[in-house]
This record gives C-alpha cells, sequence and structure tokens, in this order.
C-alpha cells in the first residue's frame, strides 16, 4: 500500500491479519488528529507498536478503542529499535481482553480453522481444555455456559481461528418400517459421513420438510437404505410426515 485509505471501511485487526499472512515487512501508518499510530511487521510477527508517545499493547488498545484515521503502508521500513518480537496471534488476544465483549453469531458445534496457529499460541491449562471441548465439537451454546470458555471463543472468532462447523444435508425419502419402535433408520453410509464431519456419532437428525417444518428425531443407522428414511409407524403419527415425503435432513 502506498495511497491512504479510511479505517471507516477496514477492520483494523483484520488488516494487521491480512499483511501478516502475506509475510509483509514494514509499517502500517495511522494519520490521526492526536498523534500517529505505528505498527511495525516483519514478516508474521509483530516487531512494534506506537501511538504518539505511547508504546507496546496500550498503544494499540487505545487505537482499537477508538478505530479512525487514514492509513498506509510502507514496504520494507523497519524499527531500530523494536520493543516487541511476537507473533500476532499473541498481541491480538491479549489485547482483546480489555474490549468489549462481541456476542457470537452461532451456537453449534466450530472447528478450528488453523491448527497450525493455535499450535504456535502458549496457552494456558484452562484454555487448553476449553480447546480440547472444542475439538470434541461441544456446542458453543453449551460451552458458553462458562464464562472463560465464552470469552475465549468470542476471541477466537474475531481472530478468524474457529467457524461454525456445517455437517452435510441429505434429501431422503419417507418409508415406513416396523422393524424398530421411537427411532428412525438411515443408511449406514450417511451416517458414518456425519460422523466424520462431526466427529462424534450423531444422536439426533433434524427433518425440515418443503412446507418448513422440522421435527428432530432419535436416529440409527442400517444398511443399504440408499436415500431411504425408514420411520417407524407411531413417529409418522406423531410427526405428520407421509410415505413418500421428500424431506432434507441433517444431524441436530
Amino acid at each position: 500500500m502506498t495511497n491512504t485509505a479510511s479505517l471507516e471501511t477496514f477492520d483494523f485487526l483484520q488488516l494487521l491479519y491480512l499483511l501478516s499472512g502475506q509475510g509483509r515487512t514494514g509499517v502500517l501508518t495511522v494519520h490521526r488528529a492526536d498523534g500517529p499510530f505505528q505498527a511495525f511487521l516483519e514478516g508474521e510477527r509483530v516487531r512494534h507498536l506506537q501511538f504518539a508517545a505511547q508504546t507496546g499493547l496500550p498503544a494499540l488498545l487505545r487505537l482499537l478503542r477508538d478505530p479512525q484515521g487514514r492509513f498506509q503502508f510502507d514496504e520494507g521500513v523497519r524499527h531500530p529499535n523494536p520493543l516487541l518480537n511476537t507473533i500476532l496471534d499473541e498481541v491480538a488476544l491479549e489485547v482483546l481482553d480489555s474490549l468489549p465483549e462481541v456476542p457470537l453469531p452461532f451456537s453449534g458445534p466450530v472447528k478450528i480453522t488453523s491448527p497450525e496457529r493455535v499450535a504456535r499460541i502458549p496457552w494456558g491449562l484452562k484454555e487448553q481444555e476449553i480447546l480440547k471441548q472444542i475439538e470434541v465439537q461441544r456446542p458453543v451454546s453449551v460451552l458458553s455456559q462458562d464464562p472463560d470458555a465464552r470469552w475465549l471463543l468470542q476471541k477466537l472468532h474475531q481472530i478468524q481461528l474457529i467457524a461454525p462447523r456445517k455437517s452435510r444435508v441429505a434429501r431422503l425419502s419417507v418409508a415406513v418400517t416396523r422393524e424398530v419402535r421411537g427411532v428412525v433408520v438411515v443408511d449406514d453410509l450417511i451416517l458414518r459421513r456425519w460422523r466424520e464431519d462431526m466427529l462424534r456419532p450423531p444422536q439426533h437428525i433434524a427433518v425440515r420438510t418443503d412446507d418448513g417444518q422440522v421435527h428432530t428425531l432419535p436416529v440409527r443407522g442400517g444398511p443399504n437404505l440408499s436415500n431411504a428414511l425408514l420411520v417407524p409407524p407411531e413417529l409418522l403419527m406423531r410427526t405428520g410426515l407421509g410415505v413418500g415425503d421428500s424431506v432434507l435432513v441433517r444431524p441436530a
């Protein structure tokens, strides 16, 4: 970047991540009436942060609390006496601790978007346990009951280290079965794919009809069913599903 642009149309942290992810070396300067802010980057590391006479994380925090001004990036510029030598993820996670919470826009299981980045961050014991719960696909709605987990999830989302895990949706045709009670049956292959997506076997499925109704039902697998969803008579009566109906099915 050589020309200046306004922060009104950019998320400043994501701007830093864009430059860092490209391995750029130089200084990102924000021109403001109360003094310039500068972030010196070398590859994927933050080497210096300064806002007027203020240095380090407080300088970045001051900017993020009032993100305005015009910025430019000057390639190849290095600070003569840098005070930092830290990966951007560590800087971002620490500074986000002092900013307001940003509610998560999803409630189901999430996935880690970059295990390599996560492996480079020195986590505490509590954070390591929360990351394990993410890996075993505990839903965000459950994890967020713990304030520490909710806060970590929000920070991970802001630096794009987690994203909603989307399971495959299958379109199936309803058929009746009298071989089971209280549970619907789908093809073993479909169940295996869902298990691979979720890292655990699904216990229930959400069945969506073409008129928008959604039914949550317990599920088990069966061999060679292809695109059939086998439903016992009592569940047909309870849900109003009809033999031959075409429905969308996903893990619940």
